[in-house]
């Protein structure tokens, strides 16, 4: 994600038009990633606050410093952050290029007591030992709408810093933090005993409070508000009763976690100072405003200059001065980081998804499909993996060629739990491949790609069989073509004699022609219609000639039928027609013509035939006929037939080829069969005659123990090597089992496969209880014909425990390729 700074009105902002005019604002750019985002992105800006005017840096007010209330330019610095100088600012009034803005209105200096109001600035400014060295003791920040109010906004300030803002008589004064040095002292003496005094010596229960838990709005979380860690005093609690009085204050301004947990400790120390007198001095203490602190000496109360806060006063007629104290304590202000501080842990603003998946136990291996009779028909590939893992809605995988990495197939299925799947598309035999696989979780997050596996088809080639579908296939294709649109062009011709009538034509004709004879259950007629009619977005032509005779309950009749149509987006059709009808079995032709490419001519009839005129007097010759042979369509040609391409037919019946005469080398047939063959000479390529063998089990075998061997396909295979003495002849097997595991525990099994006594393959697989896995095995071996029988033992082979077996079902195919 990135933002970046567009500083002219109206430029244009990576597509955005900013018309926006003294608004701070911000363009970002966002990457979207559907494994990352789960919706559109919310977004926060941290931003600095604006420069505050400081009496304690003004020298011409009694601080030190450049700074000039009347001056805007030489404001900002260190105060900026502190709550004294913030509050200084919304009582004195925020003004925004000389305009008033926010705050208090037409405030002026006199006041607001400099003199005090840089007291409590310093003490804002007093450093304390923080996580990054020394740092303030209080400092605050918060976003302040203009439509809040003041009070609020002074409130959240002073709750940042403990402090109060006093108005007198027209004057503010701030006290914050730990207890001002005493201004007056007073004795028992001074206080006046003609008038009402009172003391509360402890709080209420309800009043009380011995552990504090404060939020606040922390930045290493996105600004969200965060718990501070609580503070508890077990000691107050158990002079509380051993109840747990909890107070839970927000510090919306402060966003400064150490200086939370220096507030937290202050507060509930200072929430022990219960002690408060209601007492009336005389006229002499007319000076003393509240929030000043003062010292009281007394020995009816046992006090030596314990120090006292002002909380309210008031000035009587007669000029005594009714005053509510609290007692106070610098000490409740005393922080040792070392020992007070509680770690603060934060919650992560950035997303941390899990780690990449990878795909579990994936495998690749060369496969056969077979058909219904155990033949074997296509190369595949079998790729395996895990399917019990969570999370996972389907796999996916890609097939390259090993060669040069180019594309052959790729694909997905969501059948997680099978474990396994048969690709077939593009893969031919003999080839050489590589396969990998990627789980899809079904929520977005990263996922892995497997490493490629390289694996090698089978050589399956086509056979006779495929040749057959194929032939048939070309035929059927064939005959559909065009169907749907030369229909399309009958049902519009249908629509517009249809609808003949209702449609709006600018000119139209229509001329009808009719001759009738009868005479008892005999009849005949002959009519003739004749349509033309066009408007200004086609013309249209439509000619009929009806010829019909019936007798009683016989009817016969020939139709001649034309059509045409052009109009105005460039469309044009014909169509005629011949329909020749013998007590409702119809024949006829049919010529339909849509334009270039979309053309038809149909003929039905139960013989279709060519003649060649007679010659000399002769009668016409037949050429060539097309008919039916005890219920089978069937094509004859009486002639010679030449043909300029290729010849392709599913059979030819036996004895149907007298003499052929046919170019070297021009019948090839791959996997195929060629029975009762004749030749003076044979010649056939290696690997073309083969010896296969297939068996299946029939019940499941069970395991012996890890290391056990048990057999669960063993026999010999026995091969005819007769005129093969020296030759070398290859054997290929594959195997293609299920092994389940039935232990409570997980299980190992080790399988191999044995070609003539040797070790071809072998591997292990790992499973959980109650789950199984397909146990692929292949291998190839040559040996060297004898001339007689040569016997090659073949076993498939494994070990696991006894609550494991290799399931029922298993199958093992056998080839051995001569020459």
């Amino acid at each position: 994600m990135a933002a970046k700074p567009f500083g002219l009105v109206g430029e244009r902002c990576d597509g955005i038009v900013c018309f926006v005019k003294g608004v701070s604002y911000a363009v970002v750019i966002a990457f979207n990633d559907e494994n990352l985002w789960t919706g559109f992105p919310t977004f926060k800006f941290e931003l600095s606050g604006i420069a505050l005017y400081d009496p304690s840096r003004d020298s011409t007010v009694g601080g030190s410093g450049t700074h000039r209330f009347n001056d805007p330019a030489t404001w900002g610095g260190d105060g900026d952050q502190y709550p004294a100088v913030q509050a200084h600012a919304v009582l004195r009034g925020i003004s925004y290029q000389g305009v008033w803005l926010y705050g208090l209105q037409n405030m002026v200096a006199a006041r607001l007591p400099v003199t005090n109001w840089i007291t409590q600035i310093e003490k804002c400014r007093v450093t304390v030992v923080g996580a990054a060295g020394l740092e303030p003791t209080y400092r605050t920040g918060m976003q302040v709408n203009v439509d809040t109010q003041p009070v609020n906004a002074l409130e959240a300030l002073m709750t940042g810093c403990q402090g109060k803002i006093s108005e007198i008589g027209g004057f503010y004064k701030c006290r914050l933090g730990a207890p001002d040095s005493p201004s007056f002292s007073f004795t028992d003496g001074d206080i006046l005993s003609t008038e009402p005094q009172s003391l509360r010596p402890f709080f209420s229960i309800s009043d009380s409070v011995n552990g504090i838990q404060a939020k606040y709005p922390d930045p290493s979380q996105g600004w969200n508000i965060a718990t501070a860690p609580a503070y508890y005093r077990t000691d107050l609690e158990v002079k509380d009763g051993n109840r747990r009085l909890m107070a839970s204050p927000q510090f919306d301004a402060v966003p400064y976690p150490e200086q939370v947990q220096r507030l937290q400790k202050s507060a509930i120390e200072e929430g022990q100072r219960a002690r408060g007198h209601n007492i009336v001095l005389p006229p002499a203490f007319w000076t003393v405003e509240p929030g000043d602190v003062g010292q009281w000496t007394s020995a009816r109360n046992g006090y030596s200059a314990k120090q006292f806060r002002v909380d309210a006063g008031a000035d009587k007629a007669n000029l005594d001065v009714p005053l509510t104290l609290t007692e106070v304590d610098p000490n409740d202000y005393d922080w040792d980081r070392a020992t007070d501080l509680k770690p603060v842990v934060s919650g992560a603003t950035v997303s941390n998804p899990p780690p990449a998946q990878g795909i579990a136990s994936f495998d690749a291996q060369p496969y056969s499909l077979v058909d219904d009779s155990g033949i074997v028909r296509r190369p595949a590939i079998l790729i395996s993996w895990d399917g019990s893992q969570p999370g996972i809605s389907a796999v996916q995988f890609e097939v390259r060629l090993a060669s040069d990495s180019s594309s052959v197939t790729r694909g997905r299925t969501d059948r997680v739990s099978a474990g396994n799947l048969i690709i077939t598309q593009s893969i031919l035999p003999a080839v050489t491949y590589q396969v990998r696989g990627q789980y899809i979780p079904s929520s977005p997050r990263d996922m892995l790609w497997s490493s490629w596996i390289t694996v090698t088809t089978p050589d399956v080639r086509l056979s006779l069989a495929e040749f057959d579908a194929a032939v048939s296939a070309q035929v059927t294709t064939i005959f559909n073509q065009l169907n749907d649109k030369v229909d399309r062009i009958e049902q519009d011709f249908a629509s517009r004699l249809a609808n003949l009538s209702a449609r709006g034509w600018n000119d139209k004709t229509e001329v009808r022609t009719q001759y009738n004879a009868r005479a008892d259950v005999a009849a005949a007629s002959i009519e003739d219609v004749r349509i033309v009619a066009v408007n200004a977005s086609e013309a249209f032509a439509s000619y009929t000639a009806l010829v019909t005779a019936t007798w009683g309950s016989l009817t016969a009749f020939v139709q001649v039928s034309a059509n045409a149509i052009a109009t105005l987006d460039d469309y044009a059709a014909a169509s005629y027609g011949v329909a020749v009808s013998v007590d409702g079995y119809v024949i006829g032709t049919k010529l339909i013509n849509g334009g270039p490419g979309l053309s038809s001519f149909a003929v039905q009839a139960d013989k279709f035939q060519f003649q060649f005129p007679g010659y000399n007097g002769g009668l016409p010759q037949d050429v060539f006929a097309i008919g039916t042979i005890n219920g089978t369509a069937a094509v004859g040609i009486r002639g010679n037939l030449n043909l300029d391409g290729t010849f392709n037919v599913k059979a030819i019946a036996a004895g149907s080829i007298d003499v052929i005469y046919l170019k070297a080398n021009s019948i090839d047939s791959a996997s195929g069969v060629i029975k009762n063959l004749g030749v003076g000479s044979l010649s056939i390529a290696d690997n073309a005659v083969t010896v296969p063998v297939a068996q299946t089990t029939g019940a499941a075998v069970f395991g012996a123990g890890f290391g056990n061997w048990v057999s669960f396909f063993s026999f010999n295979m026995s091969i005819d090597t007769t005129g093969l003495s020296g030759k070398p002849i290859v054997i290929y097997v594959s195997v293609n089992s299920m092994w389940a595991s039935g232990s409570p525990a997980t299980e190992t099994g080790q399988f191999r496969f044995l070609l003539n006594g040797s070790q071809v393959n072998y591997y292990q697989v790992t499973l959980p209880t109650g789950a199984s896995a397909p146990i692929p095995l292949s291998g190839a071996i040559s040996i060297t014909g004898t001339g007689g029988i040569v016997s090659v033992p073949i076993a498939a082979q494994f070990g696991s425990t006894s609550s494991n077996a290799i399931l029922a079902g298993a199958t093992l195919f056998a080839v051995a390729a001569k020459r």
